[in-house]
């Protein structure tokens, strides 16, 4: 329980890099938003830009500064938290749950094709050893993540709108109804 005593959902959106986590994070905040779903979104990667670091991806100073900044959002109005970051091992969500108490986790792994995740890094990094690491990372990690298989479901975040993709995670998540789908009056006259 948060300390509210309540429930805090918490959706982490996980993929290999280049498989658009922030992008699609960033869409499912819009769209909660739109609905008038309190929620707080936080890219996790740019709460570890940090050197040296301290621990492996810098995890250490990551979930610290998750377990300080939940309280401001929940102070906010937030009542549910998007989350968009890599995770290789199921044994983090025990240390999610402990950087927002009452955290009840559902992971998302957004997949893509390996050639448009290598344009989308092209597209969005300088040419040098960083863009090299990437691409060399986005294909190994798609590799580990689908031998883990931490998630509670995986969703394609292909060529198609991002729209399309957020919409399909929280349908899949049960944070929203489908968008086309009308209450049906019948149900649950049983």
């Amino acid at each position: 329980m948060s300390a509210m005593g309540e429930p805090v959902p918490v959706l982490l959106i996980t993929g290999s890099v280049g498989s658009g986590k922030s992008t699609v994070a960033l869409e499912i905040n819009d769209v909660l938003a739109e609905r008038k779903l309190p929620n707080a979104a936080l890219d996790l990667d740019a709460l570890v830009w940090q050197w040296p670091p301290t621990s492996k991806w810098n995890d250490d100073l990551m979930f610290e500064n998750l377990t300080s900044l939940w309280p401001n959002y929940r102070a906010h109005g937030a009542s549910r938290l998007v989350l968009a970051r890599v995770l290789e091992d199921p044994s983090e969500l025990d240390r999610y749950r402990r950087a927002v108490p009452g955290a009840e986790i559902t992971v998302c792994r957004v997949t893509a094709p390996e050639a448009l995740r290598l344009a989308r890094l092209r597209g969005r990094m300088a040419p040098g050893a960083s863009l090299d690491w990437h691409l060399a990372r986005t294909v190994e990690l798609e590799a580990i993540l689908e031998d883990v298989a931490c998630e509670a479901f995986v969703v394609e975040n292909g060529p198609r709108p991002v729209r399309e993709v957020a919409l399909e995670v929280l349908v899949r998540a049960g944070w929203i109804t489908p968008p086309d789908a009308a209450p049906n009056p019948s149900e649950g006259a049983r």
